[in-house]
């Protein structure tokens, strides 16, 4: 395949990932909601979300070398019946110890989908034209993203029942699983030489932004474990409100990579990592201003900072790392990123039941301010030069 060619390959991965994760995530931030409602205690529910967690850092490490090792789309049809099946067993039980299943069986999917597909982008991309790629792939997810954020709260407050929209999911994820070995690109192999990564890694930009992500990804456990909450009990938003609360602050990272991709050169890689932290720190404190649109407003500039990060990073990963073992390293930043998530959950789940569900929120604001002020105290870590 010329590089040419490579534009509709990434065209295809960007549209299949973005009905996936939209999928996936319209749903996610209900959850807790959805778990109240059904009769689990506070205890049950930070349980469930504790296995999805131990299965996520279970399983990045192994699934991002597997990458490098197997074909990425066979991974990924393999990764998508796990979550089907996961959401069709959703759709029929209320059992406690059965959901804890599907959070682990569902988790594995997740997670062997998350690296399978941003693997098979990284090898897609012939580390040409990068920035436009990016914001192909991150801008028509963010959008399809919002929209289905807005739609779930409105089928949820019609009265479209959580059950039926798991069923949906799972017929829709089992259909994916099977149009992904007709429509997605092939992805190269090599054979795992765990020296090399080692070398990868290493290094002293790599180390110190693998710091950098982790001060960040603590922000990903309070959203996961108080969002939904914030929104509902906090700012006493119903579920259409909250739907469209979500969605529309989502829409606002398209526009934001949109915008990065045509202006990176005059911006230059390590500033947009500085303005992503400052930003997404500043909007996650202030968005618990406890009024709906001047909460939102900060929501938006929040989701500004975190769509400039996710720009940054995957601009990184395809400076600095040879695509024939680009799986196994980003598997190690996404293995990075779920361990931060994690430990901001444990943290901050218990928090926001305590104190209130805008504390963690502020907490996790906080540190993200403290990674700005490291990223500019040691800003020449981040200057990228081609791997």
């Amino acid at each position: 395949m010329t590089p040419e060619s490579k534009t509709p390959s990434i065209l295809k991965i960007s549209i299949f990932n973005s009905i996936i994760e939209t999928l996936q995530l319209a749903i996610s931030f209900f959850f807790g909601v959805y778990f109240a409602q059904i009769g689990f205690s506070g205890a049950q529910i930070g349980i469930i979300f504790a296995i999805n967690i131990v299965t996520s850092i279970l399983t990045t490490l192994p699934s991002g070398f597997s990458n490098d090792a197997f074909k990425s789309k066979n991974l990924i049809g393999i990764a998508l019946v796990f979550t089907a099946f996961s959401y069709f067993g959703l759709s029929i039980s209320h059992n406690f110890i059965t959901i804890i299943l599907l959070f682990f069986t569902g988790g594995i999917g997740a997670t062997l989908y998350k690296n399978s597909i941003e693997s098979l982008f990284y090898k897609n991309t012939d580390k040409k034209q990068i920035p436009e790629k990016i914001a192909l792939y991150q801008g028509l997810k963010h959008i399809l993203l919002g929209i289905g954020m807005i739609c779930s709260g409105y089928l949820l407050k019609i009265g479209f029942s959580f059950e039926n929209l798991f069923f949906i999911f799972s017929i829709i994820f089992l259909t994916m699983a099977l149009l992904s070995q007709l429509i997605l690109p092939s992805s190269s192999t090599a054979k795992l030489k765990l020296l090399k990564y080692k070398k990868d890694i290493l290094r002293p930009k790599v180390l110190y932004f693998i710091l950098i992500l982790f001060l960040f990804a603590l922000h990903f456990g309070a959203e996961k474990t108080t969002y939904g909450l914030f929104l509902n009990k906090y700012l006493l938003l119903n579920k259409f409100e909250m739907g469209l609360y979500m969605g529309t602050a989502v829409i606002f990272m398209a526009f934001t990579v949109f915008f990065l991709s045509k202006k990176i050169k005059k911006i230059q890689p390590q500033n947009i990592l500085l303005f992503a932290l400052l930003v997404s720190g500043l909007g996650h404190i202030l968005m618990t201003i406890n009024n709906p649109k001047i909460s939102l407003i900060f929501r938006i500039i929040h989701e500004i900072g975190d769509a400039s990060f996710f720009f940054f990073l995957f601009y990184g990963i395809t400076k600095l790392f040879d695509l024939k073992r680009i799986g196994g390293n980003a598997g190690i930043f996404t293995f990075t990123s779920v361990i931060g998530s994690a430990v901001g959950a444990l943290i901050f789940g218990p928090i926001g039941d305590q104190f209130g569900y805008n504390i963690p929120m502020i907490i996790s604001g906080i540190i993200t301010l403290i990674a700005f002020i490291l990223t500019l105290k040691f800003i020449n870590h981040f200057i990228y030069k081609e791997a």
